[in-house]
């Protein structure tokens, strides 16, 4: 029995290094996201639900218009990364080889025309800005290539909005981020529309889907923690290491930009301070109505001029 305990304790501390290393499969660069994004400090709090309010906000540029074309223009920058699963792709692509890799991740997306008669119904452009705020904020790895899975472009991908996961040390949990994005002109309608996918995801059991995608299409090569990641899951649910989050994007129209298209930063910031205030209070209004409290949830709330001139940037960088 000693024996056996031993073998037991050597097994888990060995699991524990191999899950710690897959938090270093990150591929979003920390510099990329302070090039254009920022992050203003609060104590806004939810009460009744593990749910964490982070305020970021597209960066001004030295005239005070928030630098939106430069953001579309960086997420472009990770379609590969996005799009193909690191174990179809080499490490260190030739010119040639990041051409056609381009090209085949620009084929995924769809690219509608968007107004505000004909909104974009597509949600990639935020699906892909979420992607890099979990890989770049909350350091939590992308584990399946979703986009690389359809078999035509015209197809939405089905379930969360991105798989990403992050080993905990402190609990030794691995904490699971299904995504939600949201970018509505109303803010209460976004969050409304995120809960709502988050309820659906639990209760159609959509979850059982997005567990098997982890079996079968891993996204990265090394098989030693591809088997760790897997073995977390007990028959198509979480076994006990797992810790359930939703990471959800909530992008809005800001009224403020409407009289003041351009503005210093501590004007901005100023306001979006005032703001965060009116968002905690709709987002615990929503939490209090919610069923399944004892979800996690990692909220992001990102104010821009326009989500419509924000989707049509990131078409106008896919070309």
């Amino acid at each position: 029995y000693i024996l056996n305990n031993n073998k037991l304790g050597l097994f888990m501390n060995s699991n524990d290094e191999t899950l710690e290393k897959f938090n270093q499969f990150l591929e979003v660069e920390k510099c990329s996201y302070s090039d254009c994004l920022g992050v203003l400090e609060h104590d806004y709090e939810i009460d009744g639900v593990n749910a964490k309010i982070k305020l970021h906000y597209v960066k001004l540029d030295g005239n005070g218009r928030p630098m939106v074309k430069a953001l579309a223009n960086t997420l472009y920058e990770y379609i590969i990364n996005y799009c193909i699963a690191s174990k179809n792709r080499n490490s260190q692509l030739t010119p040639r080889q990041s051409t056609k890799l381009t090209r085949e991740a620009r084929d995924l997306f769809r690219r509608p025309e968007v107004t505000d008669e004909s909104p974009d119904k597509t949600g990639e452009a935020g699906e892909m800005l979420l992607y890099f705020l979990m890989e770049s904020v909350m350091g939590a790895p992308q584990v399946v290539s979703k986009m690389e899975l359809k078999t035509n472009r015209k197809d939405e991908v089905k379930g969360s909005d991105g798989i990403h996961a992050k080993y905990d040390s402190e609990s030794g949990l691995v904490d699971f981020y299904f995504g939600e994005s949201k970018l509505y002109k109303s803010s209460s309608s976004a969050i409304s529309s995120a809960l709502h996918s988050v309820n659906d995801f639990h209760d159609g059991e959509m979850y059982k889907h997005e567990y098997k995608m982890v079996t079968k299409h891993y996204k990265y090569a090394d098989e030693q923690t591809k088997q760790a990641i897997q073995g977390l899951i007990v028959n198509g649910e979480p076994g006990p290491s797992v810790r359930v989050n939703h990471a959800c994007l909530i992008g809005y129209d800001f009224e403020t930009f409407k009289s003041k298209p351009y503005m210093a930063l501590d004007d901005f910031k100023e306001e979006f301070l005032k703001d965060g205030s009116r968002l905690t209070t709709l987002l615990q209004k929503k939490f209090d109505k919610f069923e399944k409290q004892y979800l996690c949830f990692e909220v992001f709330f990102i104010p821009f001029p326009s989500v419509v001139e924000f989707r049509n940037a990131f078409n106008e960088a896919l070309g």
